[in-house]
């Protein structure tokens, strides 16, 4: 017997950004997903009658509580820099309130997956304020009762950014001279693309794990 695909509801916050739009791409193809929420600054380039675009501006949270009845997944995308956002406290704003307060509506709303893009190296008790934030922005979401919370922890991304980021490009260069060489438990540094971050957070979402975290190796093990 074929098996059934049940259609469903999905949302997309970061859709702009490097893993948000190759996301975005994916789930457009997807035939069990039928509708697509975005939320963000600024509307995604790809156009589709599945994508329905809300500008959101992250002040308000009370005006956007109602999106999320009856959605199936959420998808948090969002991250910045330190030196994009200006400040310490401007970061905290983004990568910590943002995913903790979409992760309170999740649970309002019943919304069965909620999945993040983290950082490699996040870790709550860590001296660097990057890697703290990440940590306790994990730490946060875990409590709230979603039926299943996924942290994906990529280590450097590949793929085109509409930006320049000087540090990450030398990275980049850096690390594919050293790809071959890298085994073992350095294989969770080596680059890996958007495109497998993103096939491997769909992947996750129609998976029956619970609150769990995925390293670069799991990572491209499931988007391949």
């Amino acid at each position: 017997m074929e098996k059934r695909i049940t259609p469903h509801t999905v949302m997309v916050v970061g859709a702009t950004g490097l893993v948000g739009s190759k996301l975005l791409d994916l789930l457009v193809a997807e035939i069990a997903v039928t509708r697509i929420i975005v939320l963000g600054r600024s509307a995604p380039v790809l156009d589709s009658n599945k994508i329905d675009f809300h500008g959101f501006d992250f002040q308000d949270y009370t005006s956007i509580e109602r999106l999320f009845q009856g959605v199936h997944s959420v998808y948090c995308c969002i991250g910045t820099t330190i030196k994009k956002a200006g400040s310490q406290e401007n970061f905290r704003k983004i990568d910590f309130d943002i995913p903790v307060n979409l992760a309170r509506f999740c649970e309002k709303s019943d919304v069965t997956s909620f999945l993040v893009i983290s950082s490699l190296g996040a870790n709550a008790d860590s001296s660097n304020f990057y890697l703290k934030t990440k940590g306790e922005m994990e730490k946060t979401v875990a409590a709230f009762k979603i039926p299943k919370i996924a942290f994906f922890r990529p280590s450097l991304l590949l793929g085109p950014r509409s930006e320049t980021r000087y540090f990450e490009s030398v990275m980049k260069v850096f690390l594919a001279i050293l790809g071959p060489f890298m085994i073992g438990v350095f294989k969770k540094f080596k680059p890996i693309s958007n495109l497998v971050v993103a096939r491997a957070m769909i992947h996750v979402s129609y998976s029956s794990s619970n609150v769990k975290v995925y390293e670069t190796d799991e990572i491209r093990w499931m988007g391949r």
